[in-house]
């Protein structure tokens, strides 16, 4: 290892990354089209892998239902890091005469038919996959779900990358796959996407990796925005209080169609920050009131506690919106009521009853979505 590569390493553990790895350009010429680093930085010759582990605890509570903003504010935080030690090896590089950037995080995607806005995008293609570029750099493999896995991590991961025209020795890859197949990931998500039977190859980096086959992405994006948090059994939901009130699509151009429809009436697509993450990351104000990541969630290296963390949030009930603007689990009869939004909310009858006649206070909601649908049922 070089003196270089040894700084650059030296850097990311000082500021807090828990992997770092290198890759070469060419581990990923096989890799599909949003591991081509050359998109966003033509003289790639390396790239740089970062991981970050989130909080074990708080994703927990997050899958337990116990606690459903910690863990945003968490995945935030380790953004701001990761944009902030990427940002730091960029500016080392260039100032031993490389080119280097910082890639987002994967909020930012190549244009489609010549448009940039997301509300009529149905691929969603990143400016460079960090997944990729972490399986060419050894720091994990792909799981069932997609995700990278690590032995230690699992996929618990936030990853960063910087792409850089220094030529880098690369890291060796991982060899054996952290991925048991338990398939837990499939069971968890609740438009599900991601196939219990039915899988595909991907390559990178020469290694022929087996994940699910999937659902088109726009399916993802119903189900992890929160347009549909319940499971299709109806016995539980992820944190979303949000429901389709139709019956799940079939074929991909329908997922299509309704995702678009969906985001554009979306309150959030309005929001000031959309569309750069980067800032709303810096933003104190800003919060990150994720609602799903269930397939990453569960995802522990023990199999025992993958099946533990199933169970937990199979058996954590359904998720309401309560007219203080909070997201909490019925306990009693839920009404689901029109929005202007495309999507139904549910609440418990007698809160919604209470408010109705004024019994009961409306308060401030954390997401657009949720002061939006408030204003537009109690004013």
């Amino acid at each position: 290892m070089s003196e270089l590569e040894s700084r650059i390493k030296e850097i990311a553990k000082k500021e807090g990354v828990a992997l770092v790895g290198i890759a070469s350009k060419e581990r990923l010429l096989d890799a599909p089209a949003s591991g081509n680093p050359e998109y966003l930085l033509p003289s790639t010759l390396s790239v740089i892998s970062l991981a970050m582990s989130v909080d074990k605890d708080i994703v927990k509570d997050f899958l337990g239902k116990k606690d459903w903003l910690s863990h945003g504010d968490d995945r935030k935080e380790m953004a701001r890091a990761l944009f902030t030690i990427s940002d730091k090896l960029t500016l080392f590089l260039r100032d031993n005469g490389f080119e280097a950037v910082t890639v987002g995080v994967n909020n930012n995607y190549r244009p489609e038919g010549g448009t940039t806005d997301v509300s009529e995008m149905t691929e969603f293609i990143p400016d460079f996959a960090h997944r990729y570029g972490a399986v060419a750099a050894g720091i994990g493999r792909l799981g069932w779900s997609g995700n990278v896995l690590h032995p230690e991590y699992g996929s618990l991961l936030e990853l960063g990358s910087i792409l850089t025209s220094a030529e880098l020795e690369p890291d060796p890859l991982m060899e054996e796959n952290p991925c048991d197949q338990c398939k837990m990931c499939s069971f968890v998500c609740p438009v599900e996407m991601i196939s219990k039977k039915e899988s595909k190859h991907v390559r990178v980096a020469g290694i022929d990796e087996e994940i699910a086959l999937k659902k088109p992405n726009t399916c993802c994006w119903i189900g992890c925005t929160g347009y549909q948090g319940l499971s299709v059994d109806g016995k539980w939901s992820n944190w979303s209080p949000y429901r389709l009130g139709s019956d799940l699509p079939d074929e991909k151009k329908e997922w299509d169609i309704l995702n678009n429809n969906l985001l554009k009436v979306d309150p959030l697509m309005t929001y000031q920050e959309n569309g750069d993450l980067r800032k709303a990351t810096f933003d104190p104000d800003w919060r990150f009131a994720t609602v799903c990541g269930n397939c990453r969630g569960v995802c522990w290296p023990d199999r025992m506690v993958r099946m533990e963390n199933m169970r937990l949030l199979t058996g954590s009930g359904v998720v309401v919106l309560s007219p203080d603007g909070q997201h909490i689990i019925a306990n009693d009869e839920i009404i689901e009521l029109e929005t202007p939004f495309l999507v139904k909310v549910a609440m418990l009858k007698k809160d919604y009853q209470s408010a109705i006649n004024g019994s009961l206070e409306i308060g401030e909601a954390v997401t657009p979505m949720d002061k939006a649908v408030l204003t537009h049922l109690f004013g």
